[in-house]
């Protein structure tokens, strides 16, 4: 503090003031330090900056590469007021991820606000054990896009000998229409059926999604009923978000032009302040 005001005492006598009080020499200090503080880091950046791959520095960054390690995320964000006691307790924690990968279904978006969140201990995080036992209350919302999903179907083939093969899939604010190639076989021949399905989607045991209400047409072929109610039963669920180590439990499906948005009753909101880490994948 003395070198500083030193230093503004002589810029003070360069600009002719040579008269300075010790008093404005303080009010000179206390604005320098404020400015340094201000522009020690960018606005909006986060206390941890990782750019494609997670130098663990505390227990809260082995918990974030053990996230992404595990589901590849575009970009992760999180949040915590504070950090985990020894028993993995955290009061208040927000996690943002964009591109997360599911079983295969990118999610555009997945953002989870916890309070009271108990994990295992802190010491067993950075071994890559991690297990979050419970939380008080969550809040969370997924985005799913029309584009990813018919990129995971298009790149796979659902059953071994009955299978679906070429499904496509449209989502509007009607709800869903698929079609795919479904090679069945009937009694000694193999057919190949162009089924089409106009479907809703519901929410399983408040963490999978699937085809609901739907309606099926097929290829002007006499199709007994069971045929058809397997060929659906095969690609149930379209996403399963039992697979994401957090108790999620979404509540709705709002349909738009190319988009499913789910959500808990309540949808997240950011943390103020805290503790922020931020990944990007190179």
């Amino acid at each position: 503090m003395k070198t500083l005001c030193l230093r503004s005492e002589l810029s003070f006598r360069a600009f002719g003031f040579l008269g300075a009080s010790k008093p404005v020499c303080t009010v000179i200090c206390i604005f320098a330090l404020l400015f340094v503080s201000l522009h020690a880091r960018p606005a909006g950046a986060a206390n941890f900056e990782f750019r494609g791959r997670i130098d663990a520095q505390d227990p809260v960054s082995h918990l974030m590469a053990y996230y992404v390690n595990s589901f590849s995320p575009e970009e992760f964000f999180l949040a915590i007021d504070e950090q985990p006691d020894d028993s993995g307790r955290i009061r208040e924690l927000y996690m943002n991820l964009a591109g997360v990968m599911i079983n295969g279904v990118r999610l555009d978006r997945l953002i989870v606000r916890m309070s009271g969140v108990q994990f295992n201990s802190p010491s067993e995080w950075a071994y890559g054990i991690i297990e979050c036992k419970s939380a008080m209350q969550i809040h969370a919302y997924a985005l799913l896009k029309e584009d990813d999903v018919n990129r995971h179907l298009m790149a796979r083939t659902f059953g071994r000998d009955d299978h679906w093969s070429n499904i496509s899939m449209r989502i509007s604010q009607s709800g869903l229409h698929a079609q795919g190639v479904y090679s069945a076989k009937v009694l000694f021949v193999t057919l190949n059926i162009l089924i089409e399905v106009d479907s809703g989607l519901r929410i399983v045991e408040n963490r999978a999604l699937w085809l609901d209400d739907y309606r099926v047409r097929v290829n002007r072929l006499d199709i007994p009923d069971y045929i058809t109610r397997r060929a659906v039963q095969q690609i149930q669920p379209l996403l399963d978000l039992g697979r994401f180590p957090l108790p999620l439990r979404l509540h709705s499906v709002t349909f738009g032009d190319g988009r499913a948005e789910l959500s808990t009753r309540v949808p997240p909101s950011p943390l103020q302040g805290g503790i922020t880490y931020h990944y990007r994948a190179e």
